[in-house]
């Protein structure tokens, strides 16, 4: 059984932040990133598997592969960073089995209706409700960019928008 040390929301996946930071921060030696598109584009994979730094361990998944790996061996040993590109993947494997007790958010992109609720994270109507429903369900769900900042609940982003 792995040992899930984060799970993040960032649509940028493996960049700056997540390797000098967050991987620091939780120590894990394990990445797997979930995102259905991704895990069917081998030269994407690729590109994100080389911006690990030495040691790490990256796999790229669909939901599904995912899914069934956590139903196998709880997605099998080690310190567990894992990373959705959306919010939407992140409820997606919620619904089909991969339990997580907190969700951060650390960046979702611009774009048309999305609105700045936390330095540069922004949020939509769709994507809140989204993580409103992963809530529901009991996961922890906060905004957190780096380690050295505070995080905001879901409850008080919600307010902002």
């Amino acid at each position: 059984m792995a040992e899930i040390k984060l799970v993040r929301v960032d649509f940028r996946l493996i960049h700056g932040q997540v390797i000098t930071r967050w991987l620091k921060q939780t120590n894990a030696n394990r990445i797997i990133v979930i995102d259905n598109k991704l895990s069917k584009d081998p030269f994407m994979s690729q590109v994100y598997v080389m911006a690990a730094p030495p040691g790490i361990n990256v796999e790229m998944m669909s939901v599904d592969e995912a899914a069934a790996s956590w139903a196998k061996n709880e997605l099998g040993n080690g310190s567990l960073l894992m990373l959705f590109k959306t919010v939407s993947a992140a409820l997606e494997a919620l619904e089909k089995g991969i339990p997580f007790k907190r969700l951060q958010i650390g960046g979702l992109g611009a774009g048309p209706g999305r609105k700045v609720v936390y330095n540069q994270i922004t949020l939509n109507k769709e994507d809140a409700e989204k993580l409103q429903k992963i809530s529901d369900a009991g996961t922890e769900v906060f905004f957190q960019t780096v380690p050295e900042e505070t995080s905001a609940s879901l409850e008080n982003i919600i307010k902002k928008l």
